[in-house]
Order: structure tokens, then C-alpha cells, then sequence
């Protein structure tokens, strides 16, 4: 079986072919600016696979609200003109294949459940850190959506004063903070805070630590309702390994400090790094149209 994978993202669109178990011939283009570009692209993009490959499908990671069942992507991303219509039927009447469609934070869990970090372990938690909070449940390798479709967004969990988890933990909100403290002209990134108090800035010092505190708090309020085997976490902060460290160390200490010496959350790195969506979505093909 040979699936063709796209990841659509606001600047980008990532793609490859998935063969035997493994993600071969990825490549990218830049996102079309209409729907109708963007089908003649991916149309040339099956195409040119379908020249070495005999192609069985095409799955896409996708941003916004996916209903894989209705075939419909519902609230707002970066990508306008993919919502509120039958994009399923249109992608499947357009290519001639069977087609799988599922959120790029559901696809990236996925691949981190039943291949990557939490392999063998029949509950997991997905955190991915960007500019928010997001993620996903998974309950033996099978995607849990909630009654109303909302399971995983951890994001707008209330940690502090009506402030939510993404408001508070992310590094996109560390730096804003900074930004407002120093009345910085040219505001600087997560990434140079960390740096500034890698070198002593104590109000960086200060941010960063805020970070880890927030963090922290939102992974336990997670491991005390869910109870998971591991909690996942992904986005750009999952590069960094010291910054996991950090995370890592003030859990410790709040857990410490709650007194629950019963369990230590177990939380590690995501396995597969930016082509996480893409084998997710192998993934969910292959769960959902078996071989045969």
C-alpha cells in the first residue's frame, strides 16, 4: 500500500508518500493562495508520485475543527478557503481515491501513539506548544473527540485569574510578557528570553521561570484528570531539550509540593518532530481503510 500525505499548513504545504511503513519522498511547496490552486497542486503533486508509485489513497493533516466523518473542516486557520463544504467528496471526486482527512494535532498525536513516544502505552496525552495550547487524547491508539468534538483542547483550561493555559504557558506568552516589562521598541522572541537568562538578565530569568511554573501546572492539572501512561509534548519547544528540562524540573517540584508522592507524571519528547502530521496521517488511513 502506497498513500500519498499532505500537511497543510498557512505557509506551507508538506508532502510525501507513505510505503511499507516508512515516510519516503517528502518534499514542500508554498500554500495556494485559492481553493482552486490549491487543487491543481495537489493534483500535480499525486501526479508526479503516481509516476514511481502505485498510489492506494491520499490522507491530509489538516489545520481547523475536522469532522473526518461528515468530511467538512470547521472553525477558522490560516487557510481560509478550506472550511464548511464537502472537501472530502471534492478531494475524493477530484483524485479518483479514497480520501482520509483529520486535524494536524489529532494526525501528530496519532503518530506519537501508536508509533512514536508513546508506543505500547494505552493512554496518552498529546501537548503541542505554539502560540497556544493544543492536543489530543488517545485512548489505546484510538483518537478520543468528546461529545462534542472539543477532547483535547487543553489550551483554554483556566489556570490563573481567568487567564487560560495558553495564555499563561507558552513561550509566545513569556515573551510578550517580557516585551511588556522592558517596553522593548523591537519586541524580542521566546527564543532570545531563554537566551537572556541563559546570560543573567534576572527579568528574563524571572519570565522564563514563570514559564515553567505554568507549564507545569497545566501538565498536572492534565495527569490528575486524565491519569495518562505519558503526557507528549510537541511543537517548537520540543527541539530544545534543556527547555523540557526546565519544564521537567518544576513539575517535580510542584508535584513535590502537593504532596502527591502516589505518581510522577511521566512526560517526554515527541519522537517525530516536524513530520509528525504526516506519518499521523499515514497512520489514520491505514486505521481506517485497512489493507483489503
Amino acid at each position: 500500500m502506497a498513500i500519498v500525505l499532505f500537511d497543510w499548513g498557512g505557509t506551507s504545504i508538506k508532502h510525501g508518500v507513505w510505503q511499507q511503513g516508512a515516510l519516503v519522498q517528502t518534499a514542500s511547496t508554498k500554500t495556494p493562495a485559492t481553493w482552486a490552486a490549491m487543487k491543481s497542486t495537489l493534483q500535480d503533486i499525486l501526479q508526479h508520485y503516481q509516476r514511481t508509485y502505485t498510489i492506494d489513497g491520499i490522507s491530509v493533516s489538516a489545520p481547523g475543527n475536522v469532522d473526518p466523518e461528515a468530511g467538512v473542516i470547521g472553525g477558522l486557520s490560516a487557510i481560509p478557503y478550506i472550511h464548511r463544504f464537502a472537501i472530502v467528496d471534492e478531494l475524493t471526486a477530484l483524485c479518483g481515491l479514497p480520501v482520509c482527512i483529520e486535524n494536524d494535532a489529532n494526525a501528530a498525536a496519532i503518530a506519537e501513539a501508536a508509533l512514536g513516544a508513546g508506543k505500547d502505552k494505552p493512554h496518552v496525552l498529546f501537548v503541542i506548544a505554539g502560540s497556544g495550547i493544543g492536543g489530543a487524547i488517545v485512548k489505546n491508539n484510538v483518537l478520543q473527540r468528546g461529545s462534542h468534538k472539543y477532547a483535547g483542547e487543553f489550551g483554554l483550561m483556566t489556570l490563573d485569574n481567568g487567564k487560560t493555559f495558553s495564555e499563561l504557558g507558552t513561550a509566545v506568552a513569556m515573551a510578550r510578557r517580557y516585551n511588556q516589562r522592558v517596553s522593548a521598541a523591537n519586541p524580542l522572541s521566546g527564543e532570545h528570553i531563554f537566551q537572556l537568562a541563559q546570560h543573567g538578565d534576572p527579568i528574563a530569568q524571572q519570565e522564563v521561570e514563570q514559564f515553567y511554573h505554568w507549564m507545569a501546572v497545566g501538565l498536572l492539572n492534565l495527569q490528575v484528570c486524565y491519569d495518562p501512561d505519558c503526557i507528549i509534548i510537541g511543537g517548537g519547544i520540543s527541539a530544545n531539550k534543556a527547555i523540557f528540562a526546565g519544564i521537567e524540573q518544576r513539575l517535580h517540584t510542584l508535584v513535590s509540593e502537593k504532596g502527591l508522592t502516589e505518581f510522577m507524571p511521566e512526560i517526554c519528547l515527541c519522537q517525530y518532530g516536524s513530520e509528525a502530521n504526516l506519518i499521523g496521517a499515514a497512520v489514520n488511513f491505514e486505521q481506517k481503510m485497512p489493507r483489503g
